[in-house]
């Protein structure tokens, strides 16, 4: 872009260096005749402080921020070549290094993972680990001898996105008994196993209303179509009959050790753990018997325990046997070896109801950390595929099946409740955790053993409910207009842009079908931007004064803005006589606007017109916020450093006047003009010296020599 004034800039080996603003063709553009526009972006993006490099070190901090890690085996390659690089990367070296990289890294550069303002959502995290953990209310449970011994203090939280990014707070690498929470994993094992048809042959889908271990079962013509008039089968598979039905169900001509190894190498694949690399594994097939897979732990203490004490599990079992729903042995009673006895017999146990209850018992005793849990629920949410193998696990159609039995009986008695509050498929153990799903962006895992007297964990619930007052995520917010809430699928400014930007655009360019829409829909149209500048000011400044009247009617009440200007002022200043009448008529006191400007006839620079506005407004917000990997993320998609808003108003504007060093700093570095005007004439460091932002006045001013 060609700039109005003529001030001449040094070149060297760097991008630009101290002596002002871009002229003629730019750093970016010669980066473009090179590669792709995205990849150059890319590398432009990332550059520090002018430099025609990155830094090796920063550029991991940007993949570790994202909520990557390390040790996560689809960045070994990107790792072993950043090995052999010294301090620096390369315009070439870059090139090479994304060429051959799996597609996550380019998506973490650029803030594309299902969470791209990871830091900002692991920060909330904390505020709300820290809000929780004073909570403790409850009891551990008593019915199970090792649970009353665990540290009741033990507090962890994790949580794992469709994409991989990990984020973990407290205990949450600490192994626990994992008991209810393996109901929906057994579920989704059978059903990948026999299909849906013939496992709802034994186990319905229907909430029961009961206590979760009631030596109960469903009469089919109570919620469905029946085989047999009096065919009775468990409520769910979240309740305790419909489980150990379901586990019985897994591999039954197999012996007790046998089916426990298969779920457990089962979980192992839910989880993402095996080893070694097999390279036919990374290529989405399936796993080989003779693979060597890391599986849960399993507690022969707890199991024993769970057998002795679990009296109404080992009555249920025989009443599955007794209406035929457990598949029977094929056992044939053999010959009476007390036949000459007048009082003794043989006395038979059939196995396929002890083999059950062995299974189940054993299940239930698996331990794992709330990071496991997490990866296999964000297995879960990623409609069966594991985010860190990319092994499909489970089928669509197995997931499917899932999800709505746990939203509607995965918390015990308290399941109707919680998915009313909280709105996510989730299941909880009386080993204190809780893991709930959320479809296409992440599992969550809390683990804190102290109960209600339902047997759900106190900070496990108090921490989802936190989630879903400060995220939009419940299954049916979409049913409502929210402001409040993030939506986490977006980056912060975004999410901050959306939230205004489509009503002051249309207030701009005059659209009162656009501001209708928008009303219709429950919007509200006095949210202001990084200014306080709402869509009446920029009605009032366009001169729209059927718009004007549309947002008077809507009952929009004049606001004052960043200077303390009334929409009135706004009318005032660019000759709208007839809509200051308008505002007069109201009988409000206004103020007048406080801008200031040095000096109105000094150099003038363009600002760049771009055709996506959101991502205009998205980079002022980020700008204010200083929010410098927000606005690399921008800078990457190829939005403009200078872009320019309906005041004129532009990135460095708003850094300015926010007193946000680094972001000016980038932006500065990276091609910004030092004398772009506002819709009032003020330059950026009119901006800082009227905010008082002492060292972004310093540093503009040696720019500017």
């Amino acid at each position: 872009m060609v700039l109005k004034n003529d001030h001449n800039f040094i070149m060297s080996n760097n991008f630009f260096y101290r002596g002002g603003n871009i002229q003629g063709d730019s750093k970016i553009d010669k980066l473009k005749e090179q590669a792709t526009d995205k990849e150059a972006n890319l590398f432009f993006s990332l550059c520090d402080n002018g430099n025609d490099f990155i830094e090796v070190e920063k550029f991991k901090e940007i993949i570790f921020n994202s909520g990557l890690q390390q040790s996560d085996d689809r960045l070994e390659s990107l790792f072993n070549k950043l090995q052999v690089q010294k301090d620096n990367i390369s315009f070439d070296d870059f090139l090479n290094i994304i060429r051959t990289s799996p597609l996550l890294v380019q998506k973490s550069l650029r803030g594309e993972l299902a969470i791209p303002d990871f830091q900002d959502f692991s920060q909330n995290m904390d505020k709300i680990y820290e809000k929780v953990k004073p909570n403790t209310s409850g009891e551990l449970a008593s019915y199970i001898p090792p649970l009353k011994e665990v540290d009741p203090e033990q507090f962890g939280i994790a949580i794992v996105t469709t994409d991989g990014q990990v984020y973990q707070r407290g205990e949450s690498n600490v192994d626990f008994s994992i008991q209810s929470m393996v109901k929906p994993f057994n579920y989704c094992i059978a059903l990948e196993k026999l299909g849906l048809e013939k496992v709802s042959n034994h186990v319905s889908a229907e909430p029961s209303g009961r206590q979760f271990d009631d030596l109960t079962l469903m009469t089919r013509n109570m919620g469905g179509s029946s085989l047999k008039p009096n065919d009775r089968v468990p409520f769910n598979p979240m309740v305790n009959a419909g489980a150990i039905m379901t586990t019985g169900l897994i591999n039954p001509e197999d012996s007790p050790t046998e089916r426990l190894q298969y779920i457990r190498e089962e979980f192992g694949r839910l989880i993402g753990w095996f080893k070694p690399k097999d390279a036919a594994y990374y290529r989405g097939q399936k796993i080989e018997k003779t693979s060597k897979i890391d599986m849960p732990r399993f507690n022969k203490n707890v199991a024993r325990q769970e057998n002795f004490t679990g009296y109404n599990n080992i009555a249920t079992g025989f009443l599955l046997m007794a209406t035929g729903n457990l598949p029977h042995s094929g056992t044939e009673i053999e010959e009476d070896k007390h036949k000459d006895s007048e009082y003794e017999f043989d006395f038979h146990v059939e196995p396929g109801v002890t083999n059950a209850l062995k299974l189940y018992f054993s299940l239930c005793s698996l331990e794992m950390t709330a990071k496991d849990i997490a990866m296999a629920a964000a297995t879960l949410a990623n409609s069966g595929v594991c985010p860190i193998t990319q092994d499909r696990v489970l089928s669509q159609r197995t997931v499917r099946s899932c999800l709505p039995v746990m939203q509607m009986a995965g918390m015990y008695n308290g399941s109707g409740e919680f998915f009313q509050d909280i709105g996510l498929p989730a299941k909880s153990g009386v080993g204190g955790g809780i893991f709930l799903v959320v479809p296409q962006l992440m599992g969550i895992c809390i683990f804190s053993p102290r109960l209600d007297l339902v047997g759900n964990s106190i900070r496990g619930l108090e921490v989802a409910k936190e989630i879903t007052e400060k995220y939009l995520v419940h299954l049916f917010d979409g049913t409502m207009t929210d402001t409040k809430r993030i939506d986490p699928r977006l980056p912060i400014a975004r999410w901050r842009a959306n939230n205004c930007a489509e009503a002051i655009w249309a207030a701009s360019n005059g659209s009162i079908r656009t501001l209708e829409r928008l009303v219709s829909s429950q919007r509200n149209l006095e949210v202001g931007d990084y200014d306080r500048r709402t869509p009446l000011h920029l009605a009032s400044a366009e001169g729209h004064i059927e718009v004007v009247n549309f947002l008077l009617n809507e009952g929009v009440q004049p606001i004052p803005d960043r200077w303390g200007g009334y929409p009135i002022s706004d009318a005032k200043n660019n000759g709208h006589n007839e809509i200051v009448d308008i505002f007069n008529k109201l009988n409000i006191e206004y103020t007048e606007p406080l801008h200031y400007i040095e000096d109105k006839d000094g150099n003038t620079d363009e600002f760049a017109a771009y055709e996506n506005e959101s991502l205009v407004i998205e980079l002022l917000f980020a700008a204010a916020e200083n929010d410098v990997n927000g606005i690399r993320q921008l800078v990457a998609q190829g939005v403009p450093v200078h872009a320019g808003d309906y005041d004129s108003r532009t990135a460095l504007h708003l850094a300015a006047a926010e007193g946000s060093l680094d972001a000016v700093k980038y932006l500065v570095f990276h091609g910004h003009p030092l004398y772009v005007r506002d819709r009032w004439g003020a330059t950026p460091l009119d901006e800082a010296k009227r905010e008082k932002r002492d060292s972004v006045n310093v540093f503009l001013s040696e720019m500017m020599k």
